[in-house]
């Protein structure tokens, strides 16, 4: 039919892997350091080793900052010399990751338990 995912069958759950996780990623980073919407990225992109790329992270800024779970902290003058707008965790957003972190082990968990240790059977590629 033409869609990305009839030639990638893997390119959907992928995809819907990395949306699912992506406010988890960026909660987790702002509970570090404090960040601009640029060095956030850049960050889940380095530390990911190239696996996660967010190129629109607005939606999911958004999302976070009309829940409560992070808020603008003012601009600042950037490690690049540029003038950024810089973005915080909040103590409930806080709350919200240890609960998506939780969440996750569990599932992640299930899954392998499922999977096998390793993984691995007769449909993996060796």
């Amino acid at each position: 039919m033409g869609f990305e995912a009839d030639r990638h069958p893997g390119y959907t759950l992928e995809e819907n892997y990395k949306k699912a996780l992506t406010e988890l990623v960026m909660l987790f980073l702002l509970s570090e350091k404090d960040c601009h919407i640029s060095e956030l990225t850049a960050s889940i992109h380095a530390r990911s080793h190239g696996v996660l790329t967010i190129m629109f992270p607005y939606g999911a800024i958004y999302r976070l900052e009309q829940s409560g779970y992070i808020r603008e902290t003012g601009k600042r003058i950037a490690p690049d010399g540029r003038r950024r707008q810089y973005i915080e965790i909040t103590d409930s957003g806080r709350v919200y990751l240890r609960q998506l972190l939780e969440t996750y082990r569990r599932i992640s968990k299930g899954f392998a338990d499922v999977l096998g240790e390793e993984g691995e059977n007769e449909y993996e590629e060796k």
